[in-house]
């Protein structure tokens, strides 16, 4: 007996090749009506949302790396912070004893050389902190190739991202006393500097490409900088955040880096 003949017109797709052309179940991510999510670096919203969601996330599924480190630098600048107040104390119990007699007001070397070692307590605690940023960059940038940070990965980072943490906080605080603005303005635009450092950058280079990405995306970084004070303020409040709030920025803003950069985040691996 013959067979029928085979139905005419262009033989019917298979299941994949409709799942790949946004046929059925499997395709509807295809379709061309379905809202899609905007590219890295072009939205305002998604580029913030998609860092905050990043820097928790990877703060939470490597404790031990940012949180445990975090104690130990805590506990460092703590010690150092008392004893420089300690021994400024003693010095100015000093400079009162050996100064004129009760009634009498300090002289202006007197005065001055007190505030110079109030403001050297502080001074010697930045460097606690730069090492501190230092590791939670590196820490972030091991994340950002995938993997899970480790301790030591998180306590001690590159001497070039050390160099540029140096670098902006002594631009910053130059800045933060000619009126305080220029500070905050510098603090903007050298946001990025930290990620390009961790990326590979020199210093210098460092600094020049942060201005230049905070210049193209002014309103992202400026939302992503008022982000950055919050949470820093919050941190204060408690030892605990700080602790928490140190490593958050730094993973915040290499997570702004990659978006404003055109690469998407990877989502942080689990333990």
């Amino acid at each position: 007996m013959s067979q029928p003949p085979p139905p005419s017109g262009p033989p019917a797709p298979d299941a994949g090749a409709r799942a790949a052309d946004g046929a059925g179940p499997a395709g509807r991510s295809g379709d061309p009506s379905a809202p899609q999510r905007p590219a890295p670096g072009t939205d305002l919203g998604t580029d913030l949302s998609a860092s905050l969601g990043f820097a928790g996330n990877a703060l939470l599924r490597s404790p031990l790396a940012f949180l445990g480190a975090g104690a130990l630098y805590m506990v460092v600048m703590i010690v150092v912070v008392l004893g420089a107040f300690v021994a400024a104390l003693l010095f100015a119990i000093a400079v009162v004893e050996s100064g004129p007699a009760p009634g009498d007001e300090l002289t202006a070397g007197q005065f001055l050389l007190t505030i110079a070692v109030s403001v050297g307590v502080v001074v010697v605690s930045m460097p606690v902190a730069l090492l501190w940023q230092a590791g939670a960059a590196r820490a972030g940038g091991v994340i950002l190739e995938g993997g899970r940070p480790t301790f030591g990965q998180a306590l001690v980072g590159p001497g070039r991202v050390f160099l540029t943490a140096l670098l902006v906080m002594v631009i910053v605080v130059i800045g933060t006393f000619l009126l305080y603005l220029p500070g905050i303005i510098a603090g903007v635009f050298l946001m990025y500097a930290i990620p390009a450092a961790v990326r590979g950058a020199s210093p210098v280079a460092a600094l020049k490409e942060s201005v230049a990405l905070a210049r193209a995306h002014l309103g992202t970084t400026v939302v992503g900088y008022l982000a950055l004070m919050v949470a820093s303020y919050a941190g204060s409040m408690v030892v605990i955040g700080m602790i928490a709030a140190i490593p958050f920025g730094v993973l915040l803003q290499l997570a702004l880096y990659e978006r404003l950069n055109g690469r998407e985040l990877p989502e942080p691996a689990k333990a």
